[in-house]
């Protein structure tokens, strides 16, 4: 049987003799590292003859690796391996909380039903399956999420050149409809304050803990609704940053892993200075003052480290999903204010700032939008309801009533 062999990654040929030395058949054979088993699995093709075989040789390395040779094959990875490369690289270059929500994804949903194939293997309809059937058990919302994380993992595939196209970008998006803005009524809000200052939403106040926890929880609230804040914004607030009636945002609270919690810039990276009613700039020294008292009584457990404003009552940062599930609904709850979210507060802020004739420059500067015109679109309700006024207020005048 003679042999002919090629350059590295080519693979080898024989031929396949009978008693009588023969031909009988050519024959290609590969030797492939499938990572997955770890180990090597060997490939052969036969055919009568020479052509025949390289017919069925390019054919094969077509659709295996769209022609290349093989192997190396340094972009023939699975999708475990390249799950993990792609986590490992964005780490360090995303949000925390965004590493969070793809590893999340990664860890749930790409790796159980893909990690052991070949990253060039899966195809837009294995993946529109899946998603299909995930439909049935999660809201359009969450396939939609999953869907973005999975499109995000390919397309880095693509990017360095691993892929030559993303297959979940062919896929049906789940549809989805983005709630519309909603904006709290004045008396809606009314009743969240209150509701959150008697603390009736929560068992009575029993010790200094609940004490600690009842006013704590009242300022978060009525600082949003008095700033335009974001929750991150006010949970990362340090006293330092708080000045009578002026407060510099210029963190805000980020999670970590576990229980970790650290301060980060804002959500467009810079800080700025926003106003807030003399009244809130004297209810928070109040708290100042009391926070002080608190951590001097229970100096043994009580530890702000970060020098927060708002913290729990043994002195550790507030997780901020936490307090929106745990405590504002109970708040809303109570004051029967149904499907608010906590970020609705800031949308009243807004709302209330440009229907009052507030200029539209300062209101986008206290919210912190990168640009007028994020301010303009999302609030465009508010700035018609102000011409609607301006035009009342105009119709009154009895300067344009005919005499």
């Amino acid at each position: 049987m003679a042999k002919t062999r090629r350059p590295h990654g080519a693979g080898s040929y024989d031929k396949l003799t009978d008693e009588k030395g023969n031909v009988t058949y050519y024959r290609w054979r590969i030797g492939i590292y499938d990572p997955a088993a770890g180990k090597t699995r060997y490939k052969s093709i036969k055919a009568r003859t020479r052509a025949a075989l390289e017919e069925k040789i390019a054919a094969w390395k077509e659709e295996n690796s769209g022609g290349a040779a093989l192997p190396p094959l340094p972009n023939r990875l699975t999708v475990r391996q390249w799950t993990e490369k792609w986590l490992a690289g964005a780490e360090n270059k995303i949000a925390q909380t965004t590493f969070a929500q793809y590893k999340h994804t990664a860890d749930m949903h790409i790796l159980p039903n893909f990690g052991k194939l070949w990253l060039n293997k899966v195809s837009t309809f294995m993946l529109q399956s899946f998603f299909d059937e995930l439909s049935k058990t999660h809201s359009p919302a969450t396939v939609a999420t999953i869907r973005g994380h999975f499109r995000v993992c390919f397309a880095k595939a693509v990017k360095y050149g691993i892929l030559s196209r993303n297959p979940v970008t062919a896929t049906d998006p789940p549809k989805y409809q983005k709630p519309n803005l909603k904006i709290l009524e004045e008396t809606e809000v009314k009743r969240i304050l209150e509701v959150a200052k008697d603390f009736s939403y929560h068992s009575p106040v029993q010790n200094d803990s609940n004490e600690y926890t009842k006013r704590c929880n009242y300022l978060i609230i009525l600082l949003a609704v008095a700033s335009g804040m974001r929750r991150g914004e006010i949970l990362g607030l340090t006293w330092p940053c708080v000045e009578g009636t002026q407060i510099e945002v210029k963190y805000a609270l980020q999670a970590l892993t576990g229980d970790k919690r650290k301060l980060k810039p804002p959500k467009n990276g810079k800080s700025r200075i926003v106003a807030i009613p003399a009244t809130v700039a004297e209810k928070l020294q109040e708290w100042r003052e009391f926070q002080a008292a608190y951590a001097e009584k229970y100096n043994v457990f009580f530890e702000n480290k970060l020098d927060l404003v708002f913290t729990t009552a043994e002195g550790t940062p507030i997780f901020g999903c936490n307090f929106t599930h745990r405590q504002f609904q109970a708040v809303c709850v109570k004051a029967k204010v149904e499907g608010a979210r906590f970020h609705d507060l800031r949308h009243f802020w807004a709302s209330s700032a440009l229907s009052k004739g507030v200029p539209l420059a300062a209101v986008s500067e206290q919210l912190g939008h990168s640009s007028i015109d994020i301010t303009l679109r999302r609030y465009t309700h508010a700035l018609k309801r102000s011409r609607d006024e301006l035009k009342a207020m105009l119709d009154e005048n009895p300067l344009f009533k005919e005499g």
